[in-house]
């Protein structure tokens, strides 16, 4: 229920379009895979996503994971000498992840719009500093060269119109660094620089094998967990020590 709920927000959070409100044109599509499994070996995946878009009409595909707050510490001059860490500044209602990929048709103003820059019309800033502008576009910055955030994560190509329809093929980047959570698959087709369909859906992201075993002693068992960290801490340090003293009594 709540991911449901997160799913609603997220996508009235991202429903939006340059030039004039959004029309109801169907759009279809698949994803491939249909949920993504972090296991121990997840360094980051592609994510396929096929479907139609009305005639004529160009492409732009976003993942964008629940909107949450990022409370991040703004860094200043103490006495014009010293950086220090100054006020909390907190960043509401920010995606996780957002990843943008536009068929080479759509005109760069409406990616703008559409992906990453756009994304400063909807996130709120808290902060005594005067001057938010200039903080988000840094956080977007820092976000962007973590790759959370990226206007090119992908490719996307486009077929020939069909009747009212043409077909469309995309790959989406995703990033290592994702965490478990809802997601969202919009795919958004675009006319004129203006929005004239739109369709999205819901990917989930989840610990499996030996990553979800953790995290269920970390968060479900925490007392056992410590000791069994402790434990491995202790016989990691012994067996590191142990090789040390055997390549001093070899040197000798």
């Amino acid at each position: 229920m709540r991911h449901t709920l997160s799913l609603v927000l997220l996508l009235a959070l991202l429903a939006v379009t340059p030039g004039r409100a959004l029309a109801q044109s169907p759009v279809s599509f698949n994803t491939s895979p249909q949920a993504i499994s972090i296991n121990a070996l997840y360094n980051g995946l592609d994510l396929t996503v096929t479907g139609e878009i009305p005639a004529a009409s160009q492409v732009v595909v976003r993942l964008a994971g629940e909107p949450t707050t990022f409370t991040m510490k703004e860094k200043g001059k103490v006495l014009g000498l010293l950086w220090m860490n100054l006020d909390k500044v907190s960043f509401g209602g920010a995606p996780k992840v957002f990843l943008v990929a536009a068929s080479d048709g759509v005109p760069g103003e409406t990616v703008a719009k559409l992906g990453v820059p756009g994304l400063a019309e909807r996130i709120t800033v808290t902060t005594k500093d005067a001057d938010k502008a200039a903080l988000l576009a840094e956080f977007l910055k820092y976000q962007k060269s973590e790759k959370l955030y990226r206007e090119n994560a992908g490719t996307v190509s486009l077929g020939p119109d069909s009747g009212d329809v043409r077909t469309f093929s995309a790959v989406l980047h995703v990033p290592s660094r994702l965490s478990p959570g809802a997601y969202s698959v919009e795919v958004l087709a675009v006319k004129d620089g203006a929005v004239v369909g739109q369709g999205a859906t819901a990917i989930a992201a989840s610990f499996t094998g030996a990553p979800a075993f953790l995290a269920d002693m970390a968060f479900g068992h925490g007392t056992l967990y410590g000791i069994l960290a402790s434990i491995i801490a202790i016989l990691g340090g012994l067996i590191v020590s142990r090789i040390f003293q055997g390549s001093k009594s070899g040197a000798h």
